[in-house]
């Protein structure tokens, strides 16, 4: 009879079981690491790197815009003309013009800043 109560004291009663606290239902430290384990991952660490080179292309752009001279009172150098026709005549060393410095982009208004077109 003496196992018997020590079994009865050992099981918490109904009363017991809904006074005591229940376990939570989110568990913050382990989401918390769960995120840092995502955020510190390989796949995460090569999109910083590549928002790193992004963001440092943009400044250099940027920057190269800034000091890009302005060709919209050259006669020719409109914005209806293609970029094709810039390089070609920017690289020809028969030609005038002088030689260009950087790598052709899809727009010289990209940099250089074109005046519309004349229309005379």
């Amino acid at each position: 009879m003496n196992d018997q109560s020590e079994n009865d004291q050992s099981e918490p009663s109904d009363l017991e079981r809904a006074d005591s606290p229940a376990a939570p239902a989110f568990d913050k430290a382990a989401a918390r690491r769960r995120y840092r384990a995502t955020m510190r991952g390989p796949f995460m660490r090569s999109l910083y790197v590549l928002l790193a080179l992004v963001i440092l292309a943009a400044w250099g752009l940027g920057i190269g815009a800034v000091f890009a001279r302005d060709v919209e009172r050259l006669p020719g150098h409109d914005l209806s003309v293609p970029p094709s026709r810039c390089v070609s005549c920017h690289t020809n060393p028969a030609a005038r013009a002088p030689a260009m410095p950087h790598v052709a982009f899809p727009s010289c208004g990209f940099c250089h800043r074109q005046g519309p077109p004349n229309n005379e």
